[in-house]
């Protein structure tokens, strides 16, 4: 029996535990990512090839695929940590909460038509002094990852996508986990792909 392909759609915590994953699920299934590693590394902040960056992001892509008539044996979705971006002029959210409800609306039925199987991921935590120690650069906060999440999670629900709780999961690993100011250890990375991995092994 041919192997079924996992499609990986996310952002850049995404493209970190990816390596392990597909490493720790090949026995079961084939893997692929959006676009392009490396050039996503080239700088983690900005969302190109690998990154799918926010909720816009995800729906453009989807939409555009669907277009193509492209279909994912089982879909991981994940958006989120670049829709709660703060400008830190204007203090202005990147994506207001009724537009990224409105995104996840529109992606669900997106990939609803695209795979039989969709799941989502969801956003990994931020802790506010790590984040936002940082002199420049847009700010992140802890009680915007709550919000969004249970968003997401009312959203989930109503179209009976699962979600693999990536974020109870960090959590409970502790603080000293980040190698940067949102991104993880390579410890951690692993810790993560190997969780998901035992969602996916577990569906069958």
């Amino acid at each position: 029996m041919e192997k079924r392909t996992v499609f990986v759609l996310g952002d850049s915590i995404s493209i970190h535990y990816n390596p392990f994953l597909k490493n720790m699920i090949s026995s079961k299934f084939k893997y692929q990512q959006k676009g392009q590693v490396g050039e996503a590394l080239e700088d983690l902040d900005q969302p190109n090839g690998a990154n799918a960056g926010d909720s816009n992001m995800v729906l453009e892509y989807l939409r555009d695929e669907n277009k193509k008539g492209i279909s994912y044996d089982i879909l991981l979705m994940n958006c989120g940590l670049h829709d709660i971006r703060v400008d830190r002029s204007t203090n202005q959210i990147q994506t207001e909460k009724k537009r990224y409800e409105d995104n996840l609306n529109q992606i669900c039925e997106a990939a609803s038509k695209m795979s039989q199987r969709v799941f989502w991921i969801s956003t990994t935590p931020v802790v506010d002094r790590i984040h936002n120690h940082r002199l420049e650069g847009f700010l992140r906060y802890s009680k915007d990852v709550l919000i969004y999440n249970n968003l997401a999670g009312k959203v989930m629900d109503n179209y009976q996508i699962p979600i693999f709780d990536l974020y109870s999961f960090t959590n409970s690993l502790g603080y000293d986990i980040y190698y940067d100011h949102v991104h993880f250890t390579e410890e951690v990375r692993a810790l993560q792909a190997a969780f998901i991995s035992g969602c996916l092994l577990s569906i069958g």
